[in-house]
């Protein structure tokens, strides 16, 4: 029996990776800190003859993943992959974020598959177990932009955390892969906040970025497939979408071409955008 571990599974890319690893037979442990939408994917599961279970877990809280690892392990042992892709989305500016935005985003966005890994090697590694680790990034881990400086910056944290885990387990039968993502359907930008602003201004701008990516994005089922493929082929990195593969290879092959493309885009820009989106595709105003 696969046991397949997804946290953030209540929506988005974490549900269509349980649904798409319970199509191949796997046990799917469910976990969300919304227990609401986590119960619905076990439901969906089911529902098609899948196997899962819902666990509520907070990535922000350290306790609730030591006990949420021991639960796993205790209930149905050692996990074969685990895919740490809860997340959250704040935007704004570098000054705009203020300190409790950016240890949010740090806690949420960088320590939880920080501590999602930690707890589950280890648990590999002592029971001698192969096994594979699977960290959801973003494109953005390579794009220094000014609209979100927090989320960039702990996306880049979770691409190379990744790396160093993968150089020291890597030949100990651990697979470790990181997900990079470009423009994806999900509800992120739903459930997001901008920095700097008053909580009404910000579920509108939220609201108009949502209505967005909700029509123009791609199906998180790419990324589901392409986590798939990366325990298949125990990848190292793999960007999701052509625009995440390009910002990949400049960002190698020329990255002052980057750094300087990313100063272009600025706040005022994105949010003239953002509110022009939401009248045409039917968001806040």
């Amino acid at each position: 029996m696969t046991v397949v571990v997804v946290t953030g599974a209540g929506s988005g890319i974490g549900r269509a990776t349980a649904c798409r690893f319970a199509r191949k037979g796997a046990t799917v442990v469910v976990s969300d800190i919304n227990e609401e939408t986590g119960p619905e994917t076990v439901d969906l599961i089911k529902a098609k003859g899948g196997d899962a279970v819902f666990r509520r877990l907070d990535v922000a809280d350290v306790d609730e993943w030591e006990d949420f690892t021991a639960w796993v392990c205790s209930e149905f042992g050692v996990p074969d992959i685990v895919v740490n892709n809860a997340g959250i989305l704040i935007g704004g500016g570098f000054l705009e974020q203020s300190g409790d935005d950016w240890r949010r985003m740090i806690q949420i966005n960088l320590m939880s598959p920080i501590l999602g890994s930690r707890f589950f090697v280890q648990r590999m590694a002592e029971a001698g177990a192969r096994g594979h680790i699977v960290n959801v990034a973003s494109a953005g881990a390579f794009l220094p932009v000014a609209i979100g400086p927090s989320y960039v910056t702990a996306k880049a944290g979770v691409w190379f955390a990744t790396q160093a885990l993968r150089s020291e387990f890597g030949g100990h039968g651990i697979g470790v892969s990181v997900i990079c993502p470009g423009f994806i359907r999900t509800n992120l930008a739903a459930n997001g906040t901008k920095g700097g602003a008053s909580v009404e201004d910000s579920s509108i701008w939220a609201a108009n970025l949502a209505a967005g990516q909700r029509f123009l994005f791609r199906s998180p089922e790419r990324v589901a497939a392409a986590i798939e493929r990366a325990v298949r082929f125990n990848l190292s990195t793999v960007p999701v979408g052509v625009e995440a593969w390009l910002v990949w290879f400049l960002s190698r092959l020329a990255p002052g071409v980057v750094r300087g493309a990313s100063s272009l885009v600025q706040m005022q820009f994105v949010d003239r955008a953002v509110e022009a989106t939401g009248k045409v595709l039917g968001g806040s105003r």
